[in-house]
């Protein structure tokens, strides 16, 4: 019973550390640095939790910050936290999406080659249907209702961004921002749309500008 009860205490304890550990209130977030001993401290990229307009952003019920002390205040002495992810309310978003996150990985190019390792093998298929025009590559396969597209990332790097779809929804994994900084969306669409491929990739296009349009000036310094 002691040990029930103590197994108990330590799990209240570590749920009210991750529910404490963001402030009730911030206006910009920072993805931190690691040290030799590979710990968190301040002073990595910064992005915004709020509009420029001063509207908040962030979900905060899936925001993860780090346990870090030593954090920063901006200029009205608010506190900068250390997270792991800022998600995004999509109520907030001023075009549809189900979900837009920015989130600390330790390699995004790793992370990006794993999730187009789907796509590589669906070009490889028999019976697969590749769409090709100067800034996307996709791919139907028989009888399969998904379609994949390897599109041009709006960010710097030879990094690969790839979106897969289905009859309801499109999800991109891994948009790599930086080394260890990525983004992760997905949204909604209406019915199949294996059977309009091009209307597909130019769609994708699209959503993905508008993500970069929109968190771009969210990623600026203080």
């Amino acid at each position: 019973m002691d040990r029930i009860i103590l197994t108990l205490a330590l799990v209240t304890m570590a749920a009210g550390a991750s529910a404490q550990s963001c402030p009730d209130f911030y206006r910009f977030v920072d993805f931190g640095l690691r040290d030799a001993d590979r710990r968190f401290l301040r002073g990595g990229p910064l992005y915004r939790a709020e509009s420029l307009a001063g509207t908040p952003l962030s979900d905060e019920s899936k925001t993860q910050c780090r346990a870090v002390s030593d954090i920063a205040f901006d200029g009205h002495a608010n506190p900068i936290p250390v997270v792991a992810r800022i998600q995004y309310a999509i109520e907030k978003i001023p075009f549809e999406l189900d979900e837009l996150q920015v989130s600390f990985a330790e390699d995004t190019s790793a992370a990006a080659s794993r999730n187009s390792a789907r796509h590589r093998v669906r070009l490889a298929t028999n019976g697969s249907k590749q769409i090709k025009n100067q800034n996307s590559l996709c791919v139907t396969v028989k009888d399969d209702p998904m379609i994949s597209c390897q599109v041009f990332s709006p960010y710097p790097g030879n990094v690969d961004l790839v979106i897969y779809c289905d009859e309801a929804q499109c999800k991109m994994p891994v948009l790599a921002v930086t080394p260890n900084i990525q983004i992760s969306a997905s949204w909604s669409i209406g019915g199949s749309i294996v059977a309009r491929p091009v209307d597909a990739s130019e769609g994708i296009l699209a959503k993905v500008q508008s993500i970069y349009e929109f968190l771009e000036p969210l990623a600026s310094g203080i």
